[in-house]
């Protein structure tokens, strides 16, 4: 079965129609009761950054201008075994940039990002990842395509935290 997660900036409910979207789903936890005001969005090398420091690989959908040496994350080691063996494997990974619909053709390092997504993620490392980018951009939430789930990942939330409300 192929399924995506979508992790974008807790403001970003305020973009037009995401918040009575959203509003059908069951939140896990962490809804707020008001849309926070927008922080800056971070860069793709910060997301990258980001997501490397917790752990995760992933396939990478994205291509970045002029990349540089070690710009992408890691291809998973193993993949016949990483679930199983406690991997932190994020699927296929795409970045959406300001402005932009597609994760395709080339972004630069410094464009901010605004959606992350991951197909076919383990979902250990979807927490992870969540966590990370929550870091680096301030609350995010974090829900499925079908939109039945979703949940708000906080600065300083952990796996542990945040480990027995996850539902993916």
């Amino acid at each position: 079965m192929s399924w995506s997660l979508f992790v974008i900036p807790l403001h970003g409910l305020s973009r037009n129609g995401m918040s009575e979207w959203i509003a059908s789903a069951r939140f896990v936890r962490g809804r707020p009761d008001r849309v926070p005001e927008a922080l800056p969005l971070p860069s793709v090398i910060e997301v990258l950054n980001a997501l490397r420091s917790s752990g995760c690989h992933g396939t990478n959908w994205f291509e970045i201008v002029g990349e540089e040496a070690g710009s992408r994350l890691p291809e998973c080691p193993n993949p016949g075994t990483c679930a199983s063996t406690g991997g932190l494997d994020l699927g296929e990974v795409s970045v959406y940039t300001a402005g932009r619909a597609s994760s395709l053709p080339p972004v630069p390092a410094d464009a901010v990002v605004e959606t992350v997504t991951f197909r076919k993620p383990n979902g250990v490392a979807a927490l992870s990842a969540a966590c990370a980018l929550a870091s680096v951009g301030g609350p995010q939430l974090v829900f499925d395509e079908t939109a039945t789930e979703a949940l708000v990942v906080w600065p300083g939330d952990g796996v542990g935290k945040l480990g027995d409300d996850w539902p993916w």
